[in-house]
């Protein structure tokens, strides 16, 4: 079977999220010798047009226009170098699967006649209103890729959903969808579990939002204000940003309590860095305004870390709060209080770290997602 992919997969010159659901699952299709796939990105950081192959997998990066100057137009322009790229070279293939609606991947697929399904990610549409109130530039882009998002969700037939929060919103975007359920590729790392009885120092609640507002790095640093005359714990912070703006963004909150000795931040890190920092840590601190099946919880359940994390989105697909970890609201006192509730059970702490784990080896086993992956194409193929 020969399958393209669109994907918002960075270039290797490009700093950017790795999205590893996506590379690790084309990965694993090919190795198994049924399927060949294709993966199809675009950039605007290569001088031209490129083909790399990667663990049996071919990736193919478009040229296109910087985002900001696309966005003048409505992003037509990378709409258009890809499309073109598509009715050029689908001949070639059995199925196409567009990874996410956000970037407008589906688009550009538009009047492609292959069959296709799509992964359902997270939705611009849902997530524009969780923007700050303060006007930048994300506005204007999210409104523009919203629109793509309901004009084009509707033309597809199969999506792949994960949590009872996807569903809803392709059901209300698409009330004729198919919907097929399959969980994400995590990172092998992840399986490993962490030792929970090791020395190693576990006043770490870690954080792996960044400074992104909308995965509550604000709530986050408030509920560690009221932690931190309570508890002897620290903020270690991974992701984009820098220890500096970090270090702006607390005092622009006028906290009380917080100061440097609390908060590292040590930027993207790469999975066996994340693992350490898992091993370093008590718990993973999710307090995002909106998701839905966010890797990073994902990840620490499989690994045996306790989450506490806010009950948006998709989230409670996850997590059965008190069962496989902890959901609280924005409001930072009652984060504040789930993690000062984690710390001093220790029972509780080890029963979550457990459950969680037990969980998510059955959820994320890779030849199980592999399986049903393979399963919904043939489903797509039969019923284009």
């Amino acid at each position: 079977m020969n399958v393209l992919w669109l994907a918002a997969v960075p270039h290797p010159t490009v700093i950017d999220h790795p999205v590893p659901w996506v590379t690790s699952l084309a990965a694993k299709l090919v190795a198994g010798r049924r399927t060949n796939i294709t993966v199809v990105s675009y950039s605007s950081h290569i001088r031209q047009d490129e083909e790399l192959h990667r663990d049996g997998v071919r990736y193919v990066f478009l040229k296109v226009p910087p985002d900001k100057w696309d966005l003048l137009s409505g992003y037509t322009r990378r709409i258009g170098i890809v499309r073109k790229y598509l009715s050029r070279e689908a001949g070639q293939y059995d199925l196409l699967h567009v990874h996410g609606a956000e970037q407008q991947y589906h688009a550009m697929a538009s009047g492609i006649t292959l069959p296709r399904v799509l992964s359902a990610q997270g939705f611009v549409t849902e997530y524009y209103r969780h923007l700050p109130k303060k006007p930048d530039y994300r506005h204007l882009s999210w409104l523009a890729a919203g629109y793509y998002e309901k004009k084009y969700i509707p033309t597809i037939r199969h999506f792949i959903c994960r949590t009872h929060w996807d569903q809803a919103v392709i059901r209300k975007l698409h009330p004729g969808a198919i919907i097929h359920h399959n969980w994400e590729m995590l990172r092998p790392q992840f399986h490993h579990p962490i030792n929970r009885t090791s020395s190693t120092q576990k006043n770490n609640i870690l954080f792996i939002g960044g400074t992104n507002y909308i995965k509550g790095i604000c709530e986050a640093l408030r509920a560690m204000d009221l932690l931190v005359p309570r508890l002897p714990v620290r903020l270690l912070v991974t992701g984009f940003g820098t220890r500096s703006e970090l270090l702006k963004m607390a005092s622009s909150l006028s906290l009380k309590n917080i100061g440097e000795i609390h908060l590292e931040h040590r930027g993207m890190l790469g999975p066996d860095q994340l693992w350490k920092a898992f091993q370093e840590s008590f718990c993973l601190l999710h307090p995002s305004h909106i998701d839905n099946s966010p890797n990073s919880v994902c990840e620490a359940q499989l690994a045996g870390l306790p989450v506490v994390a806010t009950d948006v989105g998709g989230v409670s697909s996850l997590i059965d709060s008190g069962n496989t970890g902890l959901l609280t609201s924005l409001q930072p006192a009652e984060i504040a209080g789930a993690v000062q509730t984690l710390w001093a059970d220790n029972s509780l702490r080890e029963r979550l770290s457990h459950q969680a784990r037990e969980v998510a080896l059955g959820r994320f086993d890779p030849d199980r997602i592999t399986e049903t992956t393979l399963s919904i194409y043939h489903k797509v193929l039969n019923n284009p």
